[in-house]
């Protein structure tokens, strides 16, 4: 559908026909990607594997990768700033993506993986919402600039959070947190007194580094079940856990809950307690 060289690179695929499908997803990558050959051979396999298990559900079903703004590459994945620079590029296709579908009423779905969720809930967060969506998916997110569910747009029964308990990314601790919380936390006692530190600057344990954890049961969203993966360290997972949710083979429940929200379907979906 789209494809450039601005920035680190544009692209915009669609597995599927977004013009006539009945339920029609696009997702927005996050850290690191770029127009490369891991975005051929692992981000864009993601959008093919959500569109495979969505038409297992509704075979009127497409799924797009939407890299149209420029993901943080290092070191600014700390910023707001790609997000809040990506939010009104993705309104405007998600707009055009709406008028373009020949269906009456399409169901629309907003996924955002990692970075990507927080530029998709910035989407969400402008003014009348992501235009034409009717869910929201986050997927490994370290936050979405909002403390509710309900701040999204869609409601919060139709924001779907996916989050790993061995993905360190969707544990980030808030900047106050890292920072107040080594401090005391390495003169309690190292690594451990660090952790016991940082629980005391976030009393719910809820806060994660850009506004509420998504899988807490303060956000107010829908968590559905997604396997744990390996853990970080214990296991040598290091960030396995955070790469494997639209992966069948890797983590089939997480992947055929997507496909269940994607394909029109959510209420057939596994769900999980909160955090």
């Amino acid at each position: 559908l789209g494809i450039g060289d601005e920035g680190n690179g544009r692209a915009i695929v669609s597995y599927g026909n977004p013009d006539t499908s009945r339920n029609v997803s696009a997702y927005v990558p996050g850290l690191g990607t770029k127009l490369d050959k891991d975005f051929v051979d692992g981000t864009m396999k993601r959008a093919q594997d959500t569109a495979i298990g969505a038409r297992r559900v509704d075979p009127s079903s497409a799924s797009i990768i939407w890299l149209g703004y420029d993901a943080p590459q290092s070191g600014d994945v700390m910023s707001k700033g790609d997000a809040q620079r990506g939010a009104p590029a993705y309104n405007e296709f998600m707009a055009g993506l709406s008028a373009t579908n020949a269906n009456e009423a399409p169901h629309v779905t907003a996924i955002g993986h990692s970075y990507g969720s927080l530029t998709v809930g910035t989407a969400a967060k402008e003014s009348g919402g992501i235009p034409g969506v009717d869910d929201v998916i986050l997927l490994g997110s370290p936050g979405v600039d909002a403390q509710k569910a309900t701040e999204l747009g869609v409601g919060k029964e139709h924001v779907f959070v996916g989050a790993a308990d061995n993905d360190p990314v969707t544990h980030l601790p808030t900047k106050a947190e890292s920072y107040l919380g080594s401090s005391v936390g390495w003169v309690l006692g190292g690594p451990e007194g660090v952790r016991t530190a940082n629980d005391l600057f976030d009393v719910g344990n809820d806060d994660v580094y850009f506004g509420k954890d998504p899988a807490s049961e303060a956000f107010g969203a829908q968590r559905f079940e997604v396997d744990d993966g390996p853990r970080m360290v214990l296991e040598g997972g290091q960030f396995k856990a955070h790469s494997q949710y639209f992966d069948p083979e890797k983590d089939r429940v997480s992947a055929t809950n997507i496909a269940r929200i994607v394909g029109g379907r959510s209420e057939d979906i596994v769900r999980e307690d909160y955090r």
